[in-house]
């Protein structure tokens, strides 16, 4: 008998999966007889492995999509809800939509642009310019988003930045592309190349056909133009655009310029009243229409003057607005005689107060001036105001103690109010105060804020047009110590202490920083240049500027530091053709001194 033979229970030992397994007692049993319990049950069933199988690959696909799937999902409907609030008109919620892309998806250009559009609906061209710089740097390829960019430079004041962005764009499309050859147009318009800037409207006009677009602006440059028939046929494209709604006001409002300026009274009524009935007509352009009025038919201007009394007579406010149009062209005893007609309640507060005391001061009635500021207070924001205009009427009636105290309080107030001193200090110099003005000024320079920016800006536009070249020097270094990290104020205060012989070894430092930053800016060059002349080092300043040469014409900085360079060198005959062409008033009097020392015998 064979040993090894099986009997049935041996093949039903053998084959173990055959039956259905055994679970484990919940008593004394292991973590590893339940786990073999778990594998036989599933090899002897079928459809638990298929549902285990299922269960494991949908588990998969579930953090797959969570971690993968869902996040680009999120991130495009953001974008879809950014664009479709904006198209709907629904900014703030366009706005939160974009913010919230942005953050999901801040290397795609789509929020950065929405965020862009959203700053220029709101007149937030700097803002625009950012963004629209952030979209363009993400998608360098797209050329939508260049001209956008340019668009937005321009919008900004970046001039420079705007002919960065245009030469980017391909060749061919730039020269095809009528918005990039509108853009051209209105850069070489600003940097006054007329016949550059026709070229490229007139390029664009092609393109496009006989749109508003094209014509306005080439109509803005042929009425430059020195041409009588090329002027002609300017004034005639802005002309056909007078009744536009989106061009209208600003073509009747080029129109109303130019009569301005050639004084024609018959063209000065014409495009006043088309522009003051144009829906675009803003309240910036209401003062000009005035005065063209007022020009050209002073019985027209007496009734449209007249209508404009009953109309802003309802609201202190509103009738601030017309005291204020009225003196801002010099209409003064109109405005002082409409005040006697006003209603005596609210003209004793701001904003009322404050254009009466301007309207007395334009007719130079004193005596009623200090009457008027005498009574009353016209609050925290104002009362400074009342006292500024006081101070100037006690001092032309020659109450000099009266004139002394208000000034003092004027003054000791700008220490507490920045921002009061700032103002006062304009509002005193526009009337002639001009070291009453700087005195406060400087005292609203004295806090680190925008404020203090301002106050200094004014003080370099004083000393500049005193050709002071210590108070640039003191103007400009308060601004480098406010703002650092600006080159062009940096390069300011570095050749005005150069100048004046202050801090040479910093100025020298900040003028190289400024070169090895931007070595193709021409002004940086000239104030590097500058430092070595003054260093006695002409050769290496002549040296630094001689491949320059050609742009000394346009460019007074290079012209003073080249002629400066010459002369040290020895070129006093080439010197002399560079300095003696700088205009005098752009030099200080102590940049006219330099120019005398190193040109003399």
């Amino acid at each position: 008998m064979n040993a090894n033979r099986r009997g049935p229970a041996d093949d039903a030992s053998a084959a173990p999966y055959a039956t259905k397994p055994r679970r484990p007692r919940w008593r004394g049993s292991r973590l590893r007889d339940w786990w073999w319990w778990l594998l036989d049950l599933f090899e002897a069933h079928r459809w638990a492995r298929v549902t285990l199988y299922a269960a494991g690959a949908a588990v998969i696909a579930g953090f797959a999509a969570w971690f993968w799937l869902y996040p680009e999902w999120n991130r495009r409907n953001s974008i879809r809800l950014a664009q479709q609030w904006l198209a709907a008109g629904r900014l703030r919620y366009a706005a939160e939509a974009a913010q919230r892309a942005a953050e999901l998806s801040p290397q795609s250009p789509e929020p950065w642009r929405i965020a862009a559009e959203l700053a220029r609906r709101g007149f937030q061209f700097d803002q625009a310019l950012t963004y629209s710089r952030r979209a363009a740097e993400l998608a360098p390829g797209d050329q939508a988003l260049a001209l956008a960019w340019a668009a937005d430079a321009l919008r900004a004041g970046a001039d420079r930045e705007a002919a960065t962005a245009l030469e980017r764009l391909p060749v061919e499309f730039a020269h095809q592309s009528p918005d990039a050859l509108r853009l051209r147009g209105e850069l070489a318009r600003r940097e006054l190349r007329l016949t550059a800037a026709r070229g490229y409207f007139e390029a664009a006009l092609k393109i496009d056909g006989a749109v508003a677009v094209d014509e306005v602006p080439l109509g803005l440059v042929l009425s430059s133009s020195t041409n009588p028939a090329e002027r002609r046929h300017g004034l005639d494209l802005l002309a056909k655009w007078t009744g536009n709604r989106d061009w209208g006001a600003t073509a009747a409002r080029m129109l109303l310029e130019d009569a301005l300026t050639r004084k024609d009274h018959s063209a000065m009524l014409r495009w006043a009243e088309t522009l003051r009935q144009h829906p675009g007509c803003t309240l910036a352009d209401m003062p000009r229409c005035l005065v063209a009025l007022s020009l050209a038919d002073p019985a027209r201007f007496a009734e449209v003057l007249a209508k404009l009394e009953q109309d802003h007579a309802g609201t202190p406010q509103a009738a601030a607005q017309l005291l204020g149009w009225l003196t801002e062209i010099g209409q003064g005893a109109e405005a002082a005689r409409w005040i006697q007609t006003l209603p005596s309640k609210g003209m004793r507060q701001p904003p009322l107060a404050v254009a009466a005391a301007e309207a007395l001061r334009q007719t130079g009635d004193w005596p009623a001036l200090a009457k008027w500021t005498d009574q009353g207070n016209w609050g925290g924001e104002a009362e400074f105001l009342r006292w500024a205009y006081r101070m100037l009427a006690a001092r032309k009636l020659g109450e000099a103690g009266r004139a002394g105290e208000l000034w003092r309080t004027l003054y000791d107030h700008a220490q507490l109010n920045d921002a009061h001193g700032y103002f006062a200090g304009s509002l005193l110099y526009s009337w002639g105060l001009a070291g009453e003005a700087v005195d406060l000024w400087w005292r609203a320079s004295a806090h680190d804020d925008p404020v203090a920016i301002d106050a200094l800006g004014s003080l370099a536009r004083y000393y500049q047009l005193q050709r002071d070249a210590d108070g640039q020097y003191r103007a400009f270094r308060r601004l480098h110590t406010l703002k650092p990290n600006d080159p062009g104020i940096a390069n300011n205060f570095a050749f005005f202490a150069l100048v004046t012989s202050r801090e040479e070894r910093v100025a020298r430092d900040i003028a190289q920083a400024n070169l090895d930053r931007d070595p193709g800016n021409v002004v940086y060059v000239a104030t590097a240049a500058f430092a070595r002349w003054q260093r006695n080092e002409a050769a290496a300043a002549a040296a630094m500027l001689r491949p320059l040469a050609s742009q000394a014409a346009h460019s007074p900085a290079l012209a003073f530091a080249y002629g400066l360079a010459l002369a040290g060198t020895g070129h006093k005959p080439e010197a002399h053709q560079l300095l003696d062409n700088l205009p005098a008033d752009s030099l200080t009097i102590r940049e006219t001194e330099l120019i005398r020392s190193a040109l003399a015998d």
